[in-house]
């Protein structure tokens, strides 16, 4: 349980960043609001970047999957290292494409490369996918505070929803790259934490590298290419690549924030294995708030709720302010629906009502695990199609428009009929590739046939 000191520091953590977001929202210009005027240092980007995707899917996603296969988790992990590696290649690109043609969002991609189809396509699933992390990190959060504290599940998701709702109305992007360079500092204390729990425990984790491959080929196989095409298909991001200021601090902010993405992977798969020893037969999912809970003293494991809560938070507020640029900006404005002299009104409403479809699903979903399947199965199959587009540009429309159409098929139908698991990726995988070979085989076909015309 928490302590009375616990609460103060939970109290001001989030008074601060409310305050931050009324500051930030001062006099903002459209460009400022949506994208922090595409003039981000270095510092900001690796703050920004590191924070948002130390979340609900890293923090206990991968712990769970670490309590429940042991080292043979590390693949997801190690699928993630070499997805954020091919993606400094590729964000090089989009950089230079996105300074250009003033793109705001991941669909302004598709619509500039292959048309209005595929850019409404890629919209839904960018709105499915954030808005499901969103989801994700509530039900995390949740968890996390109805482990360590009398309130409840229900309550404690709306109380952190309400405040993000409000910080981001007031300062937009700039409120979520300022409230991330505060919680980013917040991980790094969770990160003393972790390391003083792997120094004070009488459990010593045995890591033993055969044992990488002592899972079924099938999970081996989901868990890598998950990692891997997630950064590729991450339109948060995406965003922040957007919002750099210059290719060199977008060199820097990706090199920094990966390494200390690798850094924090490394300590959290030593921490799920101490877990895994001294706490057998614990739901996996809240592996590590219950391994906190009992194996750190009082005041520590306090300090851990705050610091994680925080991490939680800051995912999303990234993914809700994604969700609703993507729909104002990517379907409101472009079908004509909303004026771009009405953006920053249309998107603060969209705000409000993502967040509150955001709160009545984080009520109804509560399995972590479960949920980071489904929505790492689309972000995965959709990061397929951006690395395939971007080793041959010129693949025809039909191709990519089946493939996001395929993409959706592919993970909606197995988990309707075989339920939700991690063999859902290898699903999502082989439907988007399907859509991209059957998109080919049928331009051939036409190419053929106005040949013999």
């Amino acid at each position: 349980m928490l302590i009375f000191t616990d609460y103060i520091i939970i109290v001001a953590y989030f008074l601060v960043i409310l305050l931050v977001g009324a500051l930030t929202g001062r006099k903002q210009e459209k460009e400022e609001f949506l994208i922090s005027g595409r003039k981000l240092t270095s510092i900001q980007a690796t703050a920004t970047i590191f924070s948002s995707r130390i979340g609900a899917a890293i923090l206990l996603t991968y712990t769970a999957l670490v309590y429940m296969y042991g080292m043979g988790a590390l693949w997801y992990f190690v699928g993630s290292v070499f997805g954020l590696f091919v993606f400094y290649f590729f964000g090089l690109k989009i950089k230079k494409i996105a300074d250009k043609e003033k793109f705001y969002t991941m669909p302004d991609f598709f619509f500039f490369m292959k048309g209005k189809f595929a850019g409404y396509l890629a919209t839904i699933i960018t709105i499915i996918i954030m808005f499901g992390w969103v989801v994700l990190n509530f039900t995390a959060g949740a968890k996390l505070v109805s482990e360590y504290t009398p309130i409840s599940y229900d309550l404690s998701v709306m109380i952190v929803g309400v405040i993000i709702l409000l910080y981001l109305i007031a300062g937009g992007f700039d409120a979520v790259v300022k409230t991330d360079i505060i919680q980013t500092f917040g991980i790094f204390l969770l990160f003393v934490l972790m390391m003083y729990l792997l120094t004070t425990t009488s459990t010593k984790p045995e890591v033993v590298f055969m044992d990488l491959f002592n899972i079924p080929v099938m999970q081996l196989v989901s868990f890598f290419l998950a990692g891997f095409f997630i950064p590729m298909a991450s339109p948060e991001l995406w965003q922040r690549v957007y919002a750099i200021k210059n290719k060199k601090h977008f060199k820097r902010s990706i090199f920094l924030s990966s390494i200390f993405y690798i850094i924090v992977g490394f300590i959290l798969l030593l921490i799920g294995l101490v877990i895994r020893a001294d706490i057998p037969d614990i739901a996996p999912d809240t592996s590590l708030i219950v391994g906190f809970s009992r194996l750190l003293p009082v005041g520590l494991a306090g300090l851990s709720v705050v610091i994680i809560y925080s991490s939680v938070s800051s995912s999303a507020d990234t993914y809700m302010f994604t969700a609703s640029a993507s729909v104002t900006q990517d379907f409101l404005e472009k079908t004509g629906l909303t004026k771009s002299t009405n953006l920053r009104k249309t998107m603060r409403y969209s705000m409000v009502v993502l967040m509150i479809l955001g709160i009545s699903m984080s009520l109804v979903l509560r399995d972590i695990v479960d949920a980071t399947f489904f929505f790492v199965s689309l972000t995965m199959s959709l990061g397929l199609l951006v690395l395939v587009l971007w080793i041959a540009p010129k693949i025809n429309r039909l191709s990519v428009n089946l493939s996001i159409l395929f993409c959706l098929v592919g993970v909606i139908v197995p988990a309707i009929i075989f339920g939700i698991s991690e063999d859902l990726v290898i699903w999502a995988f082989a439907f988007c590739l399907a859509g991209i070979l059957i998109g080919l085989v049928v331009e051939q076909i036409k190419k053929i046939a106005s040949r013999g015309k």
